[in-house]
């Protein structure tokens, strides 16, 4: 019977002594790693890593070694796939490590499986979470220039601590990453790691989802109610990306857990306690928000304890070189390719001023080594000026250097914004969707600026304001 409930169990089992040597594997085991059962119950996971999967570590060697239960993602190299394994120690009567049994996921039908139950959003899609957010391994910094090493370090004597954080940043420059490196260097490693993005649903989804629900709070809901992230991330990290697009009723409620502890579900009268550090990030400037009414004052200065502005990578170009060889490696292995891009190409990337920060290049990188058809990628390749763009480095407006930083970024955003919704056809939504920023966030910069998208009959405009062209 047991047998028969290991062979269907999504995913796979496999069990090891004390010194590696398979015991059992199921079939999903075989099936994940490429190795019939005959041979694997004839090596150890060492003999498997190193001459058949080639993965440089696993799980099962990490709870062998350290006699602690172990949950990290890996690569098979052999086959590319991202598996999710999870081990933990068996002891004997006399205290001695007897077993290792592991379970392992391929990530990708982790996530088709998600998909299935998406409708009813419940505890699988926290189970997912709390996988990926456990891993002790921080998301890879590339950290060259003299800013970022400083950062880092700042970062490292942060994490030390348990005060609320905020990190200040443009898209794209990598703030959830540091978020994650401070969650990974505190005591709160061994627990669930939680992002949330403010702006990726409608407050009362929101609200759900930090909150939950009891059962029968919503028509449609969960029969059972369901646990919020706030709960579930007891112990843990909260980091709450694009604060600056909560809604000031949401707001109070924040403001509530960080001074009490404090979660109460939709729909219940029952309080709560939660244990949660929170990080926060924008790209939008808060205390402007705050004297417009737009954000909280108390929640500002709640907030506002340690501050972290993350770089744009323009700022830190000795970064590009090493963050374009990394995601060259990336895409190598993600595709099959053996790609490289000559010393011109990269010099070339080093002139741009990159707007869309990091993620703008590993978008670059993806593309050149997709539509290329050689092995050695060229400086031809690199389409630095999308059509419509003026680059900042020939653009006919005031030199830069002769004004100051912020007038001289305001010039080029509002370049750069008109052209990219003239290409649009004037469709903010498909525009606000190619720069990777929300409909509200896109609003608001033309606001600012001073511009107005085109109206359907006519180009009427109020005082002060300029049509987009």
């Amino acid at each position: 019977m047991l047998k028969i409930l290991a062979e269907h169990y999504f995913g796979s089992m496999l069990v090891t002594d004390d010194r590696g040597r398979f015991l059992y594997v199921s079939d999903g085991t075989c099936r994940l790693l490429g190795v019939d059962r005959e041979t694997l119950l004839q090596l150890s996971i060492y003999d498997t890593l190193k001459g058949y999967c080639f993965a440089t570590s696993a799980s099962s060697i990490k709870t062998l070694e350290t006699k602690q239960e172990c949950l990290s993602n890996h690569t098979l190299t052999a086959s590319g796939r991202q598996v999710l394994a999870l081990s933990r120690p068996h002891f004997g009567p006399d205290g001695e490590l007897q077993y290792v049994p592991t379970y392992s996921w391929d990530e990708e039908e982790l996530y088709t499986l998600l998909e299935k139950f998406d409708q009813e959003r419940d505890n699988v899609r926290n189970v997912i979470r709390f996988m990926q957010g456990t891993d002790k391994t921080p998301s890879m910094i590339i950290a060259e220039s003299d800013a970022m090493v400083k950062l880092l370090e700042y970062a490292d004597h942060v994490a030390a601590v348990d005060s609320t954080v905020i990190l200040y940043g443009e898209s794209g420059s990598g703030k959830e990453m540091f978020a994650k490196y401070i969650h990974a260097r505190s005591d709160r490693a061994d627990q669930v790691f939680i992002p949330i993005n403010c702006a990726s649903l409608p407050p009362s989804l929101l609200e759900e989802e930090m909150f939950g629900y009891e059962r029968g709070t919503f028509t449609g809901g969960s029969k059972d109610g369901r646990i919020g992230l706030f709960e579930f991330a007891d112990k843990g990290t909260i980091f709450l990306d694009e604060i600056g697009e909560m809604s000031l009723e949401l707001q109070a409620k924040l403001l509530r857990i960080i001074e009490t502890g404090e979660v109460k579900r939709l729909g219940s009268n029952r309080i709560q306690k939660c244990d949660v550090r929170i990080i926060a990030a924008t790209n939008r400037n808060l205390r402007e928000m705050v004297e417009e009414k737009a954000f909280r004052a108390d929640l500002y200065y709640r907030l506002n304890v340690l501050t972290i502005h993350v770089p744009p990578l323009r700022e830190r170009v000795a970064d590009i070189a090493p963050l374009t060889r990394y995601f060259v490696q990336l895409f190598n292995k993600k595709y099959g390719f053996t790609k490289h891009l000559m010393p011109a190409l990269i010099r070339a990337l080093e002139q741009w001023s990159w707007p869309g920060n990091v993620r703008e290049l590993r978008n670059t990188v993806e593309r050149m080594m997709v539509e290329s058809r050689d092995s050695i990628i060229d400086a031809a390749a690199f389409r630095e000026i999308p059509p419509g763009i003026s680059s900042p480095k020939t653009s006919e407006c005031p030199v830069p250097d002769l004004l100051p930083y912020q007038q001289a970024m305001n010039i080029y955003e509002r370049e750069y914004l008109s052209a990219m919704v003239a290409s649009c056809g004037g469709d903010l939504r498909k525009a606000a969707g190619k720069m990777e920023l929300h409909l509200s966030t896109l609003y608001r910069k033309l606001e600012k600026l001073g511009l107005k998208p085109p109206r359907t009959s006519g180009n009427c405009q109020g005082p002060g304001e300029e049509p987009l062209h």
